[in-house]
């Protein structure tokens, strides 16, 4: 079995640029994990210095970028601009119920607890935050001073542990890269189906 992190190593320089479109890949729900892109940027900084820096500032810019994203879907959807299957599907209105909530009792709060908590809790909480016309100065606020602590907190937490954190991951490096690779498919597949459809109609 190929070891996924060897496999990164062997053209690290373009890790960055990996690190950016999968948390873009992140934001459009599909299944790629944010925070072992994160993991993977942190170990792979501890062998190779020369990386951290530009793999900090595309993890903050892949971060923040599917973050405002979802907050713009979300507030599109509300006011009936847009009535995306896709999104309004990936978010279900029990879900979007309970982070209005969270976002209206505990409010930036919710974004520094929201922020560790995987597995599309982050996109419920960004599109949740859009559809109830969250103010957008607000939402700026709570998203960058929340990514500062999560990104952080997990990058040099894995970063001081180095290569004790690296094999533990391997297997999970490699279940990311083949369900990256499928929803990428899967997602042009219903992309194209939903298109014909609509042509049709």
């Amino acid at each position: 079995m190929p070891d996924f992190f060897a496999l990164v190593g062997e053209h690290i320089e373009f890790f960055p640029l990996f690190a950016f479109f999968g948390l873009v890949l992140a934001g459009f729900s599909l299944p790629v994990s944010e925070d072992l892109i994160i993991i993977t940027a942190a170990i792979l900084s501890h062998e190779e210095p020369s990386i951290m820096i530009p793999s900090i500032i595309a993890i903050y810019a892949g971060v923040i970028f599917t973050d405002f994203f979802m907050y713009w879907i979300g507030g599109r959807v509300r006011s009936g601009a847009s009535k995306s299957f896709f999104f309004i599907k990936a978010v279900p209105e029990k879900a979007l119920s309970k982070m209005n909530h969270y976002l209206e009792k505990y409010g930036i709060f919710t974004f520094i607890v929201g922020r560790f908590i995987p597995f599309g809790f982050r996109n419920t909480m960004f599109f949740s935050a859009g559809f109830i016309k969250l103010r957008f100065r607000d939402f700026i606020v709570y998203d960058l001073i929340a990514a500062a602590i999560s990104v952080n907190t997990l990058f040099f937490i894995v970063y001081q542990f180095g290569d004790t954190a690296r094999k533990p991951l391997k297997i999970a490096g490699i279940i990311l890269f083949v369900v990256a690779v499928t929803s990428v498919v899967s997602l042009v597949v219903r992309f194209i189906v939903l298109w014909r459809r609509k042509k049709k109609q």
